[in-house]
């Protein structure tokens, strides 16, 4: 399991949002709203995570490095 920041996140449904949007790009995870982390099962590649976060920004939230 690899964690990575995620900001932006202030409810259940930006949770849901986030989760979504990992899923929609072939990736399980799971978001932490106290924790401001996002669990993945496995590292994402270089492009994935570029991918993820310019789709999560889109959205308001910001992928960090993993932690």
């Amino acid at each position: 399991m690899v964690n990575y920041e995620i900001e932006g996140m202030t409810c259940g449904h930006c949770k849901k949002t986030v989760e979504k949007v990992f899923a929609e790009n072939g990736k399980e995870a799971t978001a932490n709203l106290d924790s401001k982390i996002v669990t993945v099962k496995e590292s994402l590649t270089e492009a994935e995570f570029n991918l993820l976060r310019e789709r999560l920004d889109e959205d308001g939230y910001s992928l960090g490095n993993a932690k």
